[in-house]
């Protein structure tokens, strides 16, 4: 795992528990959803349920495209695995140290916008590579099916290896996805797709983003040890 995520900045291969993602199921349609801060008025809306986003959605063309769970009980059992042993041991070995660990549950529906009012709201569907601090790595698990119409991860494998200086270092760290295809390899260009409770590691300095989902909401679990 450790040679893996060195080389290529990316690992699959975790698998949640089914009882585990029965309980975060089942603790995920009992919670509130508060959408993400709208980069501009700084805004947020809450909502009872799932359904009641889809109601507020419908129609609108400045809808709520990503929003976090809040439920005390949740956050306590998303707490408790994110401290699971095997995550620490592999986060640590690449980390060296682990000071913080922040857990959400996030939920991208399906939804009209366009990419600008995506951005906007916190969904970056644009390719891009993190810059929270010096030293950091993601896990990420699908609590429910995940393939590329319905909001999968996607990255360009070794890129937090690989960038130049004046092109991808200097100035955003935004990239459009035909700018990128002429630096690197158009095979690792990958998409992460999986079943409920599949989960992938990731070291975000690669270039990523998130698909929209077009045919089913996405709900993931994500873990940023730093």
């Amino acid at each position: 795992v450790l040679n893996k995520l060195k080389k290529e900045g990316f690992y699959e291969g975790l698998k949640l528990n089914n009882n585990i993602l029965n309980d975060l199921m089942n603790l995920s349609n009992k919670s509130e959803l508060i959408s993400t801060p709208n980069k501009t008025t700084k805004s947020q809306k809450k909502f009872s349920n799932f359904q009641d986003v889809n109601n507020f959605n419908e129609g609108n063309d400045k809808p709520c495209c990503l929003l976090n769970l809040a439920n005390p009980d949740l956050n306590k059992l998303t707490d408790e695995i994110s401290r699971d042993k095997i995550l620490l041991d592999i986060v640590g070995s690449y980390l060296g140290n682990i000071n913080k660990i922040n857990t959400k549950v996030q939920w991208s529906p399906v939804c009209n916008a366009s990419d600008e009012w995506r951005e906007h709201n916190e969904q970056t569907v644009t390719f891009h590579y993190d810059v929270h601090d010096l030293n950091f790595v993601y896990v990420f698990f699908y609590l429910t099916e995940c393939d590329r119409n319905s909001g999968a991860h996607q990255l360009i494998r070794g890129s937090h290896l690989n960038k130049k200086l004046f092109k991808h270092l200097i100035g955003s760290a935004k990239q459009k996805e035909e700018e990128l295809e002429q630096d690197y390899n158009k095979n690792d260009f990958i998409f992460v797709e999986g079943s409920a409770g599949y989960g992938f590691v990731e070291d975000t300095s690669c270039y990523h983003r998130a698909l929209k989902p077009i045919n089913k909401p996405r709900l993931i679990l994500q873990f940023r040890y730093h």
